[in-house]
């Protein structure tokens, strides 16, 4: 039996967050844990975006609704995968934020003991690196931290 009460992964879409998604569900099913799936989405201002640029004739949705739509979507995505693979204890949440910084202190807002992270994200690295982001969970995280490949 492993030690795990709360477990994290975090999700992006990727091929390589998929199977951190798959790894984490594994655990979580092999164990009496909670599984935390998370996404977290980028914060721009309207003047940030190209929205800006341009007075369009119908209003249109703020930056920060449509990431947060696509973040909850994918967050949903990953539960229902994780619900086939036999994960029972799951919650879903989404974040707005810098990745790295915002897993890390959702890790430690929840006292997660695992943090699964893919080892690149829909960035996308040379091949063969890690990720900014895996990195620097990775390297920071107070817990335990599996980065999948």
């Amino acid at each position: 039996m492993l030690g795990f009460k709360t477990i994290l992964v975090a999700v992006d879409g990727s091929e390589f967050a998929m199977k951190a998604l798959d790894m984490a569900a594994e655990l979580e099913a092999k164990s009496d844990a909670t599984l935390h799936v998370l996404s977290v989405y980028p914060h721009l201002s309207m003047f940030e975006s190209s929205h800006s640029l341009i007075r369009p004739r119908q209003p249109i949705p703020h930056p920060d609704e449509t990431f947060r739509q696509l973040a909850r979507e994918c967050v949903d995505l990953a539960a229902r995968r994780a619900e086939e693979l036999g994960a029972t204890g799951i919650r879903r949440v989404v974040r707005r934020g810098k990745p790295a910084r915002t897993i890390l202190e959702y890790a430690d807002e929840i006292g997660a003991d695992c943090l699964v992270v893919g080892g690149r994200g829909i960035g996308g690295v040379a091949a063969g690196s890690l990720g900014s982001t895996a990195h620097k969970v990775a390297s920071r995280a107070r817990c335990t931290c599996i980065v999948v490949r």
